[in-house]
């Protein structure tokens, strides 16, 4: 965010300006992570199990861990696509609407619900995935590298024993893996916040030409700073999140499992 844009949030809607169209996608963050995470185990536990077999001799983790995580973290991101595509879709829409504050009269969308209503009615059901290829280049490319960066970290430090560490692994993971995909993020974004029925952009490929050729090539890593100072803090809080979620599910399991008979002894 710019100066200009900065100044220009606090004058026309004070501080609630900055979270405009923020509601839809916190209501929603629980189930993207849960697909995500879910979709990641699962892959990771049916790729190290396909390895195992094919070596029976190795006790251990397979030798393809790494490229498995990768791989895991990719069908995750690509699963969650699904969900996370309307969300930004809506998001977007709502918070495209910024710089027309004295052409009230004449927005689209009032919010959330109205929004999804409004594009299904004019474009259908596949109106909300308007932008759906370029968040899964985005999403699948990044989210194998932000789960492949946090385990590397956390080897790096002997697991995730210490809270520190996951904290650092997660928020390292959080900037890498956006760092590596602002370009993907800023054409996305464009393309999501432009007029359904009548759209400036004919595709990726026309997005990207015809940013550069307005805004030259630091277009593609606009918003870099903001997103990282975002995504460190974030990304820690949601893999300590998901390590203690998991550390309790793993109690309880054995707890629930556990014969009366086992548990007297």
């Amino acid at each position: 965010m710019d100066r200009r844009n900065f100044h220009r949030g606090v004058g026309l809607f004070q501080l609630h300006g900055f979270y405009k169209g923020m509601g839809f996608p916190l209501l929603t963050a629980g189930i993207m992570n849960s697909v995500f995470f879910g979709v990641y185990g699962n892959c990771l536990r049916a790729l190290e199990n396909f390895h195992k077999r094919q070596e029976p001799e190795n006790n251990g983790v397979s030798k393809y861990w790494y490229m498995n995580i990768f791989f895991a973290g990719v069908c995750a991101g690509t699963a969650q696509v699904a969900v996370a595509s309307p969300v930004e879709l809506v998001k977007i829409q709502l918070q495209s609407q910024t710089g027309t504050w004295e052409k009230q009269h004449s927005r689209k969308h009032t919010g959330p619900i109205n929004c999804i209503l409004h594009i299904v009615n004019e474009h259908g059901l596949r109106g909300l995935y308007h932008g759906s290829q370029i968040t899964m280049c985005r999403d699948s490319l990044s989210s194998g590298l932000y789960v492949l960066t946090y385990v590397v970290c956390l080897d790096m430090f002997h697991g995730p024993q210490q809270v520190w560490t996951v904290i650092f692994a997660g928020g390292t993971a959080g900037v890498i893996s956006w760092a590596s995909i602002i370009p993907l993020d800023v054409i996305k974004s464009r393309i999501q916040a432009d007029d359904l029925s009548n759209p400036r952009y004919k595709g990726i490929v026309d997005c990207t030409v015809k940013s550069y050729k307005k805004d030259g090539l630091h277009v593609f890593r606009r918003g870099f700073i903001t997103c990282s100072f975002r995504s460190f803090p974030v990304n820690a809080a949601t893999f300590l999140g998901y390590e203690r979620s998991l550390k309790f599910c793993q109690h309880v399991s054995k707890d629930f499992f556990t014969h009366p008979e086992q548990k007297d002894t």
